[in-house]
């Protein structure tokens, strides 16, 4: 009897709750990744360091901006800030989760409208991939890659 309970004890057979805790780290990841754009939209330096890693990787859309922590990306987000009237529009997101539910990656297209002086632009189909970890309890960007199909970016759909 007392090994056939070890036995049991040692598979790698989920709980129901089990699946229900992965569910709801599934839908606190979305939730992170439905805000990751809030400090662009709203002009916020000290939203985008408490959501980029200070060690992550964002290699951004023109072939310049690769940035590999904190310190080099800060001054090109500094600049974005003076970007008016952002708004992203998420759709098409698709996440991968770790089995143990600290790190997602993920996929999706991006539209971004703003404004420049009086001059409103849409840039339409930007493909924004990366992934995010839990760290401390908290959700952060580790590597993010944003391109729009220029040349130098690998995108076709």
């Amino acid at each position: 009897l007392f090994l056939v309970i070890v036995s049991f004890s040692c598979t790698d057979v989920k709980t129901k709750s089990q699946e229900i805790d992965l569910i709801s780290v599934k839908t606190e990841a979305n939730k992170f990744l439905d805000s990751q754009w809030d400090w662009f939209e709203e002009s916020s330096l000290e939203k985008a360091k408490n959501i980029f890693y200070e060690k992550g990787i964002l290699i951004g859309t023109d072939k310049s901006e690769y940035y590999t922590n904190w310190v080099e990306l800060e001054p090109s987000l500094k600049g974005q800030l003076a970007i008016q009237n952002v708004e992203v529009l998420t759709k098409s997101r698709t996440v991968f989760m770790s089995e143990d539910g600290r790190m997602v990656s993920f996929s999706e297209i991006l539209d971004l409208s703003f404004q420049v002086g009086e001059e409103t632009m849409t840039i339409a189909g930007i493909r924004s991939s990366g992934v995010i970890k839990k760290m401390n309890e908290q959700w952060k960007i580790v590597q993010m890659h944003n391109s729009i199909g220029v040349d130098g970016q690998a995108v076709e759909y």
